[in-house]
């Protein structure tokens, strides 16, 4: 009897510790949720030929095209917002936006600020060469991060 109450008690503890945990990785902002509900925010920085933003704001070019990929994989809808790099990455900063593409540098002084995606080894061209591009994304957001670049290892070829 004393043997099936200790099994009873370590069951039930058990029980309570895995009705605690949450899903983890987990976003700190919820933007995984609130892309499932209203879409995604994407800001793009014109910067031809990876990033093309028309006078009337649409948005074109392969970084467009692989933003768009991963939404439609996941069911979201994309809301382009389309801007100055800077005040894009301020936004992103402060998790107004889901991602910005376009006019990102390697010496950019937003590295340490936000997060990055794995990079992308996107050609703009068949015969141009294969610079390494990066997806900016909002810091502290795991759950989004970890989304976003599974997707790019999945279905789009990155490392």
């Amino acid at each position: 009897m004393a043997r099936s109450t200790s099994f009873c008690a370590c069951a039930l503890a058990a029980l309570f510790a895995l009705s605690a945990c949450d899903r983890y990785p987990r976003d700190a902002d919820d933007l995984t949720a609130q892309a499932a509900h209203a879409g995604m925010r994407v800001g793009a920085s014109h910067d031809p030929p990876y990033v093309q933003v028309a006078a009337d704001g649409h948005v074109t070019g392969p970084e467009a095209e692989l933003v768009q990929r991963f939404a439609d994989a996941h069911g979201y809808r994309v809301t382009w917002k389309p801007g100055g790099h800077d005040a894009l990455m301020r936004d992103l900063e402060r998790t107004r936006l889901h991602a910005v593409i376009g006019g990102h540098h390697r010496t950019s002084p937003w590295t340490p600020k936000v997060g990055w995606s794995r990079p992308l080894h996107q050609r703009a061209a068949e015969d141009a060469p294969l610079p390494e591009r990066r997806i900016a994304l909002p810091p502290g957001q795991s759950q989004w991060h970890l989304a976003f670049d599974r997707h790019l290892v999945r279905h789009e070829g990155a490392q």
